[in-house]
């Protein structure tokens, strides 16, 4: 037998959820760096450009009080020569070379920030590319442990976060090390080696104890974070239920509930705040008292007959305020490296989850099914890989017969319509298609589209009638849309509306009824025409009225075509050619046979439809 190509192993992420405490701590900086090196690949001139620009910047305006040093040195001192690369200088070329620099720190400016801001353009789009790539091909599992609000935050505020946070980091590291380095080097240039030594070691001093200061300001604002995106989730989620809520009259308590989380949460800022004021302070006082220091020294000197720092006293005070400048600007540098470091940590908890569903590296087609057999299925899901629901399952369905699965809740009904749709593989045995191909061999959008699915719950969008119903058949006509709605007894209904075809159903089709909602679905697969139908408990949740009128199109839709039916009510099965009945803990088949065989032979089957239930 062809070994199972899917293995239900549990990523660690999926495994524990969005909100657990999975050890990110080896590789939060990792998947900050990492994204940035990806990006960077990918735009290899735009980053290469981004830095020797930056890097320009900073060197001109650190280089600025020097030219205007010797300028001024020109000009009060014409007996003393000045050079500039072997050229003699006068006070004239030095301002032309002062308005030239002047012109490319203008220059270099704007197209630092240009460059910063294209570049994390891009990584904003190249993760929500991305995120929305991992999604699409995540298992339906994901979406079942996983709440909506979360998702939609990562791919949104995250996304943006991240972008927002590399931005402010890439310009600001990249400026602030080319401008402390430039510094350090005019200093000992210009013969400055006390100043220049007293500068590198203060700057250390400063930003090591800066540094110890963030890992307790960083630890608060990720909490921050979090908690907030958290709220945020969590408000998305309730706003998407506020039927739910109005209807219970449950409009306090959710106010009062958030109330206390945004308390929570303002609890948290607080934290952050003292962390980030004691951080700010560090690095205020610090760089400030440096040029005190620095006029001290100076004085020192002077006193001892040592006049050469005093000379040079304005020139020095310029530059070490380029090196200040830098130091200051390394708290918004360090603030957004943690937002972007947080946000793709978050961002990864999307990205890095592998789908249990592998696809296959040549996947075959097919024109149409004629046969679909399980052969020595067993199932259980993922989440709880001991607990067999489906146990050797055999079972060939045939073109243009009809079947239906009974049992009770948990006996593994749904699932079968699950494996037939490959939301799941099975952890043993084959789905064949046509008596040939493995459905794992198959190319799963060429064999779904021989495939029709009406489930319980219909799936809407956002959108008109005819962007609806032509989803499932993007190439359809108008006419064939109308034709199809037409079948499903849902086209004098449209007609009755302002807008008609062009209606916006709102948002999960809330302008329609439940057995509109089914109409809408069932004119889907009029129009797709597939050769198999899957029927889901598509009745289920509508009254015995509208499940009469449903029910009289699910029968047309299916006729000729093979169907399995997913059956809640038994009444909705009668005429199917044959009933396969599900015991409940993994029981398997039980019983197999019509509908008027099954209801007087003694089993499952009969203690059902005696009860009353499903009649």
């Amino acid at each position: 037998m062809k070994k199972n190509k899917t293995k239900y192993e549990q990523p660690s992420v999926f495994k524990k959820g969005f909100d657990s405490e999975y050890a990110f701590s080896l590789k939060k900086m990792g998947h900050f760096m990492k994204i940035i090196i990806e990006t960077a690949k990918d735009n290899i001139l735009l980053f290469a450009t981004l830095i020797i620009v930056t890097i320009l910047d900073a060197i001109v305006i650190v280089l600025l009080p020097l030219v205007s040093n010797q300028m001024v040195k020109t000009i009060t001192e014409p007996e003393i020569m000045t050079y500039l690369f072997g050229l003699q200088m006068t006070w004239e070329t030095w301002l032309y070379t002062l308005v030239g620099m002047l012109f490319a720190i203008f220059v270099l400016e704007w197209f630092t920030n240009f460059t910063t801001g294209m570049f994390s353009a891009k990584i904003e789009v190249m993760q929500r590319n991305k995120i929305l790539i991992s999604l699409v091909n995540q298992d339906v599992d994901f979406f079942f442990d996983n709440v909506s609000g979360n998702i939609f935050t990562r791919l949104v505020a995250d996304t943006q976060g991240l972008s927002m946070g590399i931005q402010q980091f890439l310009l600001n590291i990249i400026w602030c090390g080319s401008a402390v380095v430039s510094s350090i080097v005019v200093m000992f240039a210009n013969h400055q080696f006390l100043i220049g030594g007293i500068l590198l070691a203060y700057l250390v001093v400063v930003i090591l104890i800066a540094m110890i200061i963030f890992v307790f300001f960083r630890r608060t604002l990720i909490l921050a974070y979090d908690m907030k995106r958290e709220i945020d989730a969590d408000m998305t989620d309730r706003i998407n239920n506020i039927s739910l809520i109005k209807a219970s009259g449950l409009e306090e308590y959710e106010i009062n509930r958030l109330f206390e989380k945004n308390d929570k949460y303002a609890h948290s800022i607080d934290r952050t705040i003292k962390w980030n004021s004691t951080l700010n302070l560090w690095i205020n006082i610090t760089t400030s008292f440096f040029s005190t220091l620095v006029i001290i020294i100076s004085a020192i000197m002077y006193a001892n007959n040592k006049p050469a720092v005093y000379q040079d006293l304005p020139l020095i005070l310029l530059i070490v305020a380029q090196a200040v400048v830098a130091i200051i600007i390394l708290v918004p540098t360090l603030r957004a490296a943690t937002m972007a470091s947080n946000a793709s940590n978050r961002i990864a908890q999307l990205t890095e989850p592998v789908p249990f569903i592998v696809k296959s590296e040549n996947p075959k087609t097919i024109e149409g099914i004629d046969s679909v057999e399980f052969r020595d299925i067993s199932f259980a899901y993922p989440k709880k890989i001991d607990k067999v629901i489906l146990p050797n399952l055999n079972i060939t369905f045939e073109k243009g017969k009809s079947y239906a699965f009974v049992g009770e809740t948990g006996s593994g009904k749904s699932t079968i319509a699950r494996l037939l749709l490959r939301f799941y593989d099975p952890i043993k045995g084959q789905v064949i298609i046509n008596d040939k191909f493995d459905l794992i061999d198959l190319d799963l959008p060429n064999y779904l589209s021989n495939v029709g699915y009406v489930e319980q719950e219909p799936q809407i969008f956002f959108g008109d009638f005819i962007e609806n119903i032509k989803y499932v058949k993007f190439d359809a006509t108008d006419e064939e849309v109308i034709e199809a709605c037409k079948k499903a007894k849902l086209h004098d209904f449209i007609l009755t509306l302002p807008e008609g075809y062009q209606t916006i159903l709102g948002q999960r089709g809330f302008l329609l009824s439940g057995g509109q909602k089914q109409r809408l679905v069932i004119a889907r697969v009029f129009l797709k025409n597939p050769d198999l139908i899957i029927l889901d408990e598509a009745t289920s949740a509508l009254d015995n009225i509208v499940e009469k009128e449903i029910q009289a199109q699910l029968d047309e839709l299916i006729r000729g075509k093979t169907s399995i039916t997913i059956a809640h009510r038994l009444s909705t099965i009668k005429n199917v050619d044959e009933i396969i009945v599900l015991g409940g803990n993994g029981g398997g088949i039980v019983q197999r046979g019509s509908f008027e065989e099954l209801k007087s032979t003694p089993g499952h089957f009969k203690k059902l439809y005696e009860a009353g239930l499903m009649k």
